[in-house]
């Protein structure tokens, strides 16, 4: 049961940790746009966003095996 709550947390936290850094870290996935915070993260947010999605779910899932497949 711990196993499976650490793979979802993991899952999760990479998921997420992965999607940010392509929405800001990498510079040909930014967006040039004129508009506040909020309007700028959001649009972020959706650009190129089933790129993002499957690259990020890619991460997630490989991260988040590593305590299942790891023998005690």
């Amino acid at each position: 049961m711990k196993k499976q709550v650490t793979s979802v947390g993991l899952f999760l936290v990479v998921f997420l940790v992965t999607y940010l850094f392509m929405c800001y870290g990498i510079p040909g996935m930014r967006i040039k746009l004129a508009a506040g915070p909020f309007a700028y993260f959001l649009a972020s947010i959706r650009h190129m966003v089933l790129v993002k999605t499957a690259v990020s779910l890619l991460a997630a899932l490989i991260v988040s095996a590593i305590p299942a497949l790891s023998k005690k």
